[in-house]
């Protein structure tokens, strides 16, 4: 009796973990469904302050935990009088779609907690970064740009401005100085945030390269 109790508790609790996770596919239902992960997130934090945790998997593990020890109490206190062939019936009804469900929520582009595209974003940040080196011409710079498919704005300066302003970088330009810049989307994701990429190319009056700010930045709801 107990062993089936236990069964069809973890089969729910994993089932309802799957399905929410495949349902933040829905735009409209991301901020609703998202709090239906704080239950595992607080068990997560108080764990984390022990030990490193790899954040989706423990957040999606400790969420299984938690809806099954939610399902587990609704059947010993809704549900204390089942017989015991009727549970293991019910347990065989839930293998099937929730192995399905679980499989699926498994699929990083099924799953948008999975993050997507990451080690690309990377690359591409590296790359652009040592095809940018300081120092480099203008005429070059532009060359890089568009052979790299990017799509860029160029300005000449005709005072001392700030022409970017970060959280962790300034860059001002002076008088007779040019920029290039751009901004494009990147394929990449970390729930719930995707990610732009952001140049900003500075050059002094001989046309050399001598500050420029090339990193990801998220762009969060």
């Amino acid at each position: 009796m107990t062993k089936y109790r236990i069964c069809v508790s973890l089969l729910s609790g994993l089932g309802f973990t799957s399905v929410v996770c495949l349902l933040l596919n829905i735009p409209l239902a991301n901020f609703f469904l998202s709090a239906l992960f704080i239950p595992g997130a607080i068990v997560l934090s108080i764990l984390s302050r022990s030990e490193n945790w790899d954040s989706i998997p423990a957040l999606l593990g400790s969420n299984f935990v938690v809806y099954s020890f939610l399902a587990l109490g609704a059947i010993l206190l809704r549900f204390r009088n089942i017989q015991a062939a009727k549970l293991r019936q019910i347990a065989i009804w839930l293998v099937f779609p929730v192995t399905a469900m679980a499989c699926l929520a498994c699929i990083p582009y099924l799953n948008p907690l999975f993050p997507v595209g990451m080690a690309e974003l990377s690359r591409q940040e590296l790359g652009l970064q040592q095809a940018l080196p300081l120092g480099m011409g203008l005429n070059d710079a532009r060359a890089a740009l568009k052979a790299k498919g990017i799509q860029f704005y160029e300005s000449s300066e005709n005072s001392e401005s700030v022409v970017f302003q970060g959280p962790d970088r300034k860059i001002t330009a002076a008088a007779g100085d040019r920029v290039l810049s751009s901004r494009f989307q990147t394929a990449a994701s970390r729930f719930p945030c995707g990610y732009d990429m952001r140049v900003i190319l500075l050059f002094g009056e001989d046309e050399r390269l001598k500050e420029r700010y090339v990193h990801r930045f998220p762009i969060c709801p």
